[in-house]
């Protein structure tokens, strides 16, 4: 039905176009490498007793508890 070189052929240069989409300018200025063991972003915000109590009861649940 299909000629399979033309659809080996096909496969392959849409595998290269989409490895060629995969690399944007935007992350080609990141840094890449920092201090061994030191986490270079921004630090995480700081959760309210509410939030905290209710991301418990979420992981309960989820788990496969009761509340």
């Amino acid at each position: 039905m299909f000629n399979t070189s033309i659809t080996v052929r096909f496969f392959m240069l849409m595998t290269f176009f989409g490895l060629l989409a995969g690399c944007q300018d935007s992350e080609s200025n990141r840094a890449v490498s920092g201090e061994k063991g030191v986490y270079s972003g921004k630090a995480d915000e700081v959760l309210s007793d509410d939030a905290r109590q209710q991301l418990r009861r979420r992981m309960i649940i989820q788990r496969g508890g009761s509340v």
